[in-house]
């Protein structure tokens, strides 16, 4: 286990990989974890004791709650990269544009999304702000809860039912509603 400052070899021998920095021609660790050497690229590199924080790319499929709504976007706290064990570490929001929301016209957002929807979504765009895209049959809300009573919308033959109100509810619905924990 090498510690940040750790001295492993001359910058003579080796070139500076991953979490490793040269100074005054001595390579050292920058990061906790084991030291690795790679001797037919001759570079050293320290594999890290745990894992990074998670950095979200064009094509993730991301999971969020939608934080608010305007007249040609919502805004997506997102809170989770699909397939990562971990979590994203900070605050981090996401647009949602009117256009990239589905494959059909679309007059009024809120016939698609409601403040504190949790939704399925694909990044298109990472830097230097996160944009996203719901337009695929995969993509939507994956849980909501009714407006009026707060009670979970159920999905009764492709539609999202308020049972205490006795109505159906709109949405863009993703095909995974209800079966997807964040």
């Amino acid at each position: 286990m090498k510690l940040p400052g750790d001295k492993l070899a001359s910058a003579m021998e080796y070139m500076p990989g991953n979490g490793v920095y040269e100074e005054n021609g001595e390579l050292f660790a920058g990061i906790c974890g084991k030291l690795k050497e790679d001797n037919q690229k001759m570079m050293v590199s320290i594999e890290p004791a745990v894992s990074t924080p998670v950095k979200i790319n064009e094509g993730d499929t991301v999971f969020g709650r939608i934080q608010s709504l305007r007249d040609s976007m919502v805004s997506v706290e997102i809170l989770k990269v699909k397939d990562e064990k971990r979590s994203i570490g900070n605050y981090t929001v996401g647009t949602l544009h009117i256009a990239k929301m589905s494959s059909e016209y679309v007059s009024d957002i809120k016939t698609l999304y409601q403040i504190n929807d949790l939704i399925q979504a694909t990044v298109v765009k990472s830097s230097p702000a996160i944009e996203l895209t719901t337009k695929s049959d995969k993509d939507g809300v994956v849980f909501a809860r009714c407006g009026v009573t707060h009670d979970v919308l159920k999905l009764v033959d492709g539609e999202l039912w308020s049972e205490e109100l006795r109505r159906r509810v709109t949405r863009k619905i993703s095909s995974k509603y209800g079966k997807v924990q964040v």
